[in-house]
């Protein structure tokens, strides 16, 4: 069963993500901080990370370019979740190091498109 690890903050955000990708029969693992998505993903090995960019503390962004740094979490696929989905919020670095982006509010069949396609150029 694929996994993939949930990092957001909003519990709505959350349990909206959580139960689209589950319904797909996926085991979802979900945290509320940059910083214990790390652990998570370093720990648990997901095949997919949606993440939020507007995290306490660390953002979105710092998660990604730590993840892309570790030798164990660079090749896990990430898709970006944003309230700022814009051409000006998606740098050349951002774009090169997320694999699929996703405004809020968003669609949850986009959502769910988006993670299969992750999934499906994974393995």
């Amino acid at each position: 069963m694929p996994r993939v690890l949930v990092i957001e903050d909003a519990p709505a955000t959350q349990r909206l993500i959580e139960m689209t990708l589950m319904l797909e029969g996926w085991d979802v693992l979900v945290t509320s901080s940059g910083e214990s998505g790390l652990e998570v993903a370093e720990s648990d090995a997901p095949d997919l990370v949606v993440l939020d960019i507007a995290l306490p503390k660390m953002d979105g962004w710092q998660v990604l370019k730590t993840l892309r740094a570790d030798s164990a979490t660079a090749s896990i696929p990430v898709i970006v979740v944003t309230a700022h989905d814009t051409a000006g919020s998606r740098t050349p670095t951002h774009s090169s190091t997320a694999d699929g982006f996703l405004g809020k509010p968003f669609d949850v069949e986009a959502l769910r498109r988006l993670a299969k396609l992750e999934f499906r150029k994974a393995s």
